[in-house]
């Protein structure tokens, strides 16, 4: 009997509201839910990679602006996020890898400057496109 309680109260302990919510939401809701939640801290980001990704091709190397000036204060977030959203395409730090030390250096290797809530001018780019999230700047040649 004491087995019986004990196996009932970690079940019930064990329950979540998710599994529930599982069963009786819209689906397609559900599924942009989850889609959006992995960049909940970096609002628009998702869309801004989504449209860099359809601007720029295969092999290209992009780097990455975002006014995050530390890696653990959300720039090595995005910067990880962002190859899920840019597959085929090299990510070009603007950070020292795990640091929060800037590597403009860099922006030297790369073809395009993917810049999250800004459209800087920056010497050697020309901007392609500007959105509501950021712009994609591209080397002049």
């Amino acid at each position: 009997m004491a087995a019986a309680a004990a196996l009932a109260a970690i079940v019930a302990g064990g329950f979540q509201p998710f599994y529930f919510r599982i069963l009786i939401e819209d689906p397609s809701a559900f599924r942009m839910q989850l889609t959006e939640l992995p960049y909940r801290r970096l609002p628009g980001f998702r869309q801004l990679m989504i449209e860099i990704d359809r601007r720029t091709p295969v092999g290209a190397r992009i780097a990455l602006a975002m006014p995050n000036r530390e890696w653990e204060g959300g720039y090595g977030y995005g910067f990880l996020r962002a190859f899920f959203l840019l597959p085929g395409k090299q990510i070009v730090p603007l950070l020292a890898l795990n640091t929060d030390r800037p590597a403009p250096e860099n922006l030297a290797t790369a073809d395009y400057l993917a810049v999250w809530h800004g459209a800087p001018q920056v010497d050697g780019f020309e901007l392609v496109w500007r959105g509501a999230d950021g712009a994609l700047l591209r080397r002049r040649h």
